[in-house]
């Protein structure tokens, strides 16, 4: 640990094996495997020196979340599932990095790939400020253009926009009406219950459910046309 380092953190990093850092930086699949196995260990055995130090953790541990090896990708999806009720709050800190390695996962050829990952991002709901998290999958969806992950993240935002709009009303208006309006084409072209726009359709209508009338107003800089289908799809669906 560098000793130019100060504050609380420091104190707890030292509390870190480093043989942990080593190994999960490692060039030798064997090593980060293993070095996952220890990290998982610390978290149940020494939770709190973790949490101190979970930026140079996370700085170690996210890059085997979408690790170039099956074995340790897997590996490190598991138990992050089972870390995720020990790290806590801890992870508001370090929300962005774990989604960006975490999210590529989503559009995984292999099944188990995708649903552990889900698993994961429905398991932050539990344990990260939700405020944050609708953020920070607003975030995603702007960035985003591949089509299996968007509808996954569309559906977690909408998962929690009720609860997160009766505590933050402004914060959710602020986040989710441009996602509407840059996906409104897509809401009007909707056809089936799989298309993209169902997902935006279902987004649209809870926020619709929040907002009343107001999110009419906010869409009124689209085009006519477009806000009169809109207008007449979520009255017809909400």
């Amino acid at each position: 640990v560098s000793t130019q380092s100060t504050g609380r953190e420091t104190v707890h990093a030292d509390r870190m094996p480093q043989s942990l850092y080593k190994n999960l930086n490692s060039s030798n699949w064997q090593d980060r495997y293993s070095g996952i196995a220890e990290l998982l260990d610390l978290c149940i055995k020494q939770t709190a020196d973790v949490r101190m130090c979970i930026v140079r953790v996370s700085d170690a541990f996210t890059p085997r979340l979408k690790d170039p090896n099956s074995k340790v990708n897997l590996y490190a999806l598991q138990c992050l599932l089972r870390m995720l009720p020990h790290l806590e709050t801890s992870l508001d800190q370090v929300l962005t990095p774990f989604t960006e390695q975490l999210v590529p996962n989503l559009a995984s050829q292999r099944a188990n790939i995708v649903t552990l990952t889900s698993q994961i991002l429905d398991g932050f709901r539990v344990h990260v400020d939700n405020p944050q998290l609708v953020c920070e999958y607003c975030r995603i969806i702007k960035s985003q253009n591949n089509p299996r992950i968007k509808p996954i993240i569309l559906d977690k935002i909408s998962d929690m926009i009720r609860d997160v709009h009766e505590v933050r009303p402004k914060l959710v208006e602020q986040m989710t009406v441009p996602i509407i309006m840059d996906h409104s084409e897509c809401l009007v072209q909707t056809n089936g219950v799989n298309s993209l726009g169902s997902y935006v359709g279902r987004l649209a209508c809870l926020l619709y459910q929040c907002m009343g009338n107001k999110l009419l107003t906010e869409i009124n800089r689209l085009k006519p046309s477009t806000v009169g289908t809109i207008r007449e799809y979520l009255v017809a669906n909400t």
